[in-house]
């Protein structure tokens, strides 16, 4: 009997943390409209909104103008799978209504950036592209959540910087792509 009880307190403790951890999370809002700064990975689902997420919330935190958006590059997933949200809900980002959409033209040509993970552009979206970046050598996301998170997490810092110091009129490292 006491096993238990104590089973039944420490999945109550575990599902009250649960929902308020979800409450506090940052949102990823489904984003139809184009933004000036693009992730880009092959499903939508991983790399790409981690990324966006993660640089929203440096952006925002240093008073920059730009946000990000996540797109797929191909149409495989109609939503994040719940082994992602759950690793993103452990970051503080909670999925809301987001759905993963494949990059158009007019997402390419709003941008001031396109960020392509481990993919190339295709070539139509690649010849209307204003400013493109391709990062490779990142293990893959849904399967290697931390190890993959922690190299994107250096290459989302140093362009959330560059753009940071580009702000400020900072000469340097503003030019030099990352």
């Amino acid at each position: 009997m006491r096993r238990r009880s104590a089973i039944a307190l420490v999945g109550a403790v575990l599902l009250g943390g649960t929902a308020t951890f979800v409450v506090v999370a940052e949102s990823i809002p489904e984003a139809s409209a184009p933004a000036p700064v693009v992730f880009v990975c092959r499903n939508g689902v991983a790399m790409s909104v981690w990324s966006a997420a993660y640089f929203n919330r440096l952006a925002a935190a240093r008073g920059l103008r730009q946000r990000a958006i996540a797109r797929a590059l191909v149409p495989s997933y109609s939503e994040v799978p719940p082994n992602m949200m759950l690793a993103l809900a452990l970051d503080g980002f909670r999925v809301a209504g987001y759905r993963p959409r494949v990059i158009s033209a007019d997402d390419v040509r709003a941008a001031e950036l396109v960020v392509a993970i481990e993919e190339d552009l295709p070539s139509n979206v690649h010849a209307v592209a204003p400013a493109i970046e391709l990062w490779q050598g990142f293990p893959p996301m849904r399967e290697r959540y931390f190890p993959s998170r922690r190299a994107l997490e250096g290459r989302v810092e140093a362009l959330v910087e560059r753009l940071a110091d580009r702000a400020a009129g900072t000469p340097g490292r503003a030019a030099q792509p990352s």
